[in-house]
């Protein structure tokens, strides 16, 4: 009895870390080619999460959103990524993430230009986050 229960507990350990072990190393899938969920100018997302945040995060949260707007800054942090923060009409804005092999494409963006990114909504910090963010046309 107590080696079908060892036996079993084997398997599912195996089972368990070979899942874990695939999902660690699958290959990261670009939102370059979807469809965004919601086409909005930047202004209107902060206002969204200012009025309600509780609401706008059932509404945007793990959406793929296309915003407008204008730069107000761009850096790049330790691991590599851009990181572009779009303004709003306060303090608040919009923090996109890129990854780092989209740097031959935003080296050409500079602060005060206007410009459309496609992310996917991860809620608000300080400002509004979008993460995997490519630009579009």
């Amino acid at each position: 009895m107590k080696k079908k229960i060892l036996l079993s507990l084997l398997v599912l350990a195996v089972a368990g870390g070979s899942f874990g072990y695939y999902l660690f190393n699958k290959p990261h899938q670009s939102i370059a080619d979807q469809d965004p969920d919601y086409k909005m100018e930047s202004a209107l997302l902060i206002s969204n999460y200012e009025k309600d945040e509780t609401a706008a995060n059932q509404q945007y949260l793990g959406k793929v959103i296309e915003v407008i707007g204008t730069v107000s800054e761009k850096t790049i942090d330790a691991k590599g990524k851009i990181n572009v923060t779009l303004a709003g009409p306060d303090l608040a804005g919009i923090g996109c993430v890129f990854e780092n092999t989209k740097g031959n494409q935003l080296a050409s963006i500079s602060e005060g230009q206007k410009i459309k990114i496609k992310g996917i909504c991860t809620g608000v910090l300080m400002d509004v986050v979008l993460v995997d963010c490519v630009l579009t046309n």
